[in-house]
């Protein structure tokens, strides 16, 4: 019955083996192939066959011992029983069934055969069975993508500035005596030793034994820690090849959600794996990036999304928006979504050029399919962000800039573009989302300056300089709303020389812009806020100066006496009043 028992075991071992999922089966392979571990499974596996045989031979036997050694230590001599043999094979059976249950349930595994896994990895990626592979790389994650970074030697140059010394002196006292006193190379020793005192030469003899010991011991610490060097670089590769990685982000999201919060990287191309596995996520549709930015709409006080930690990929870029300044994470959807615009104008039928994401008849949440509105609310979330944690530079909003001249490109009045409506196309609608999220950053604006609690001055009482605006300069680029007045204005001019864009959304959008203008206004003059104004209308004039009566011009004064300016001047009776400004920059003489 203990035979059975026994076996009963190790045919549990094996039947556990084969539940288990592909990548936890393939731990077997380059954990527990190795000479050493593979020489303990062997022997204990040879001690429950002997064993078994031992007891069997004391069944069939007269025997009550298998073995007898008497020694002159004990009174008595030391026997193997029946009831030894059952132990020993008892405790042989639950070290290798310990052995292999470690290797099935552990968290992770030491890797100890990087040939093995190596090889599995390649075949993996042969067979195309990428979702083992993504769980092999998961499983082990160390080492593979966050490898321990391989000490590097001195350079030869280091070694030979701290060696010359040593050189030198060896020279003098080995070669010295063989030489006449006349000899060039006494000469040049002798001039060498007079220069350096023997402090220094000790000293350098010690820096050079300190720097050996140094790198040797960091040599040592890096072949005892869990490495695979060439696994991990094989690793990089199938992270960047086009095939794998248009499927794992799909696959397992979180591999590369691991990687962006993973600043510790050392040596691995974190940046260009961020790349492909943003840009995989905007072109594959109900992705996480879809269902994490629609999830993430609720605002958090006046202005900003609350970038919820349940949104994975969303918090692990945008709580700390210096992580997605690092990684450039604006130009894989930015360059992604330009690459579909372009590739939409190509289509004989422009989606985009119907009501698809306007119609009553289509849920809200409908806007969230599809890849450009993502794209969009993208960077809205990013940069709405991004100056909330005063981060000082534009952070790539210009992508909106390149966006809507695109757009403007492929619009086309059809049959399904509706020129009364407010969006009479989609294009219309992506075009608004985007001159409205930019005055949004304008709006943050003022609530940090108006509420105390933002503390936007410096001890000198001057504006921190992510917020503030220095001078009316006409140069592009700089804080994040110095960048949206001037994108804003831009976007605006691409609209108005848009001859297929009806009309009534020109000045639709113009409205818009100069109604913001007209309440940054309201604030008392040299005010931040009415700084910000005062730079619109520069930015204005400076479009239309030298250029009377342009496309743009003609446009711009066309819609603003259509309806436009009665607006402002409605608005600018209860403050904000721009409208002799607008009429001096756009009405012609």
């Amino acid at each position: 019955m203990a035979e059975l028992f026994i076996f009963t075991l190790l045919a549990t071992i094996v039947a556990i083996y084969r539940v288990l999922p592909r990548y936890r089966q393939l731990r077997v392979t380059y954990t527990l192939w190795n000479k050493p571990i593979a020489g303990l499974l062997t022997a204990l596996g040879l001690t429950v066959l002997v064993s078994y045989a031992g007891s069997i031979y004391l069944q069939n036997t007269d025997n009550t011992t298998l073995w007898s050694l008497k020694t002159a230590y004990t009174q008595s001599p030391i026997e193997i029983t029946s009831l030894e043999i059952e132990f020993i094979q008892l405790a042989a059976t639950i070290t290798i069934m310990g052995v292999f249950l470690g290797v099935f349930l552990s968290k992770s595994v030491r890797i100890r055969n990087e040939q093995m896994l190596l090889s599995a990895l390649r075949d993996l990626y042969n067979r195309g069975e990428y979702a083992t592979l993504v769980e092999v790389l998961r499983d082990n994650y160390t080492p593979l993508i966050d490898h321990p970074e391989k000490p590097t030697p001195p350079s030869e140059q280091q070694w030979r500035d701290i060696d010359v010394t040593v050189t030198h002196t060896l020279i003098e006292t080995e070669e010295a005596e063989e030489l006449d006193d006349s000899s060039p190379l006494v000469e040049y020793v002798e001039e060498d030793n007079e220069e350096q005192s023997a402090r220094e030469r000790v000293r350098d003899t010690f820096e050079l034994k300190r720097r050996q010991a140094t790198y040797y011991l960091a040599m040592l610490r890096y072949r005892l820690a869990d490495s695979a060097e060439d696994s991990s670089s094989y690793t990089e590769t199938l992270l960047l090849d086009p095939e794998l990685g248009a499927k794992y982000p799909i696959i397992d999201p979180g591999l590369g959600i691991d990687i962006i919060l993973d600043i510790e990287l050392d040596g691995f191309q974190r940046r260009d794996v961020t790349h492909q596995y943003l840009t995989t996520l905007l072109r594959e549709k109900n992705s996480l990036l879809y269902q994490e930015i629609s999830n993430n709409m609720t605002m958090d006080g006046i202005h900003r999304y609350r970038v919820n930690p349940d949104n994975r990929l969303l918090h692990a870029l945008f709580s700390d928006c210096s992580r997605a300044e690092e990684l450039d994470a604006y130009r894989p959807i930015g360059d992604t979504a330009k690459e579909m615009l372009r590739d939409q104008g190509t289509k004989e039928y422009d989606k985009y050029n119907a009501q698809r994401l306007t119609s009553v008849s289509r849920s809200k949440d409908y806007v969230f399919n599809d890849p450009i509105f993502v794209a969009i609310s993208f960077f809205d979330i990013m940069v709405r962000e991004a100056l909330y944690q005063r981060i000082d530079w534009h952070m790539w909003l210009y992508y909106y800039e390149s966006m809507t001249r695109l757009m403007c490109e492929n619009y086309k009045n059809t049959e399904e573009t509706d020129p009364d409506s407010e969006w009479p196309n989609d294009y219309s609608r992506f075009m608004y989302e985007m001159i409205s999220n930019m005055g949004d950053l304008l709006r943050i604006m003022e609530r940090m300056v108006e509420n105390d609690e933002y503390d936007v001055t410096n001890e000198d009482g001057n504006y921190e300089e992510f917020i503030a605006l220095e001078s009316y300069r006409r140069n592009r680029g700089g804080t994040i709303p110095k960048s949206a007045v001037e994108i804003m204005l831009s976007c605006h001019q691409e609209i108005l020389t848009t001859a297929e864009i009806p009309h009534q959304f020109k000045k639709y959008i113009t409205e818009i812009i100069f109604t913001r203008c007209s309440e940054l206004r309201e604030y008392e003059e040299e005010s931040l806020p009415w700084k910000y104004s005062e730079f619109m209308l520069k930015r204005l004039d400076a479009m239309i100066e030298g250029r009377p009566g342009s496309e743009y011009h003609r446009e711009l004064e066309s819609v603003y006496n259509d309806g436009v300016r009665h607006e402002i001047v409605a608005k600018g009776i209860t403050g904000g009043w721009i409208v002799d400004e607008l009429d001096e920059l756009i009405q012609s003489s």
